[in-house]
């Protein structure tokens, strides 16, 4: 299946120092459906890799955050986002929003993002060490609270499924044993499918059985 996006040109305001640029913005986004193991749209031939288009950078103070952070501006824009990897878009967020007090959520939300858009370029070091970044915000988002009560068990059920991804099998096997009993049905059967690739050694990304 080919991957057709459509971007539009859309001018925004810089939340921090209010400077006015234009962006490329999806101004859709078609759900498949479809999900892998670390719960990204992205299974078989489906390949929508969104991701990248969903994190803007302002050109003048560097401030990274998602898209929806910066206001449209029908005004004339000079400046242009900068033309700067993705991964390291959602890299500079995170570091962003930690600096400004962000809740750990969702610092662990750019850093899985960034993993992602990581693994689109194969720039391997980098999508571990954000993944093992995103587990450490993950398991603080669970003690500080800022994890949405809607969102815990995906939460619960990515750190377990991040650890292995990131070759940590033995902490993998570990935090499912301690959580597989209060996850939802479909998150338990696939941690008890992962606990066993665990087992094999295996840190390759799968399929999400059961979600169509």
């Amino acid at each position: 299946m080919e991957n057709f996006v459509y971007l539009a040109d859309i001018g925004v305001k810089c939340p921090n120092c209010g400077v006015k640029f234009n962006s490329k913005q999806l101004p859709e986004l078609v759900d498949t459906g479809l999900r892998n193991s670390e719960l990204r749209q992205h299974v078989g031939d489906v390949r929508p890799e969104y991701e990248q288009y969903l994190i803007l950078t302002c050109p003048s103070c560097g401030k990274s955050a998602w898209a929806t952070d910066f206001a449209p501006t029908s005004e004339v824009c000079v400046l242009n986002q900068p033309n700067k990897p993705p991964h390291l878009q959602y890299r500079n967020a995170a570091i962003w929003a930690e600096r400004e007090g962000g809740n750990f959520f969702g610092v662990a939300m750019y850093y899985l993002y960034a993993a992602w858009c990581a693994d689109d370029v194969n720039a391997v070091p980098q999508a571990l060490e954000y993944r093992r970044l995103a587990v450490d915000a993950f398991r603080k988002s669970l003690i500080d609270v800022s994890c949405p009560h809607s969102s815990r068990a995906d939460v619960e059920y990515l750190i377990g499924e991040l650890c292995r991804r990131t070759g940590d099998f033995t902490r993998c096997k570990e935090y499912f044993q301690a959580v597989i009993a209060r996850l939802p049905a479909l998150y338990s059967t696939m941690a008890r499918k992962l606990m066993k690739l665990a087992d094999m050694g295996s840190s390759e990304l799968v399929d999400f059985e059961g979600i169509n």
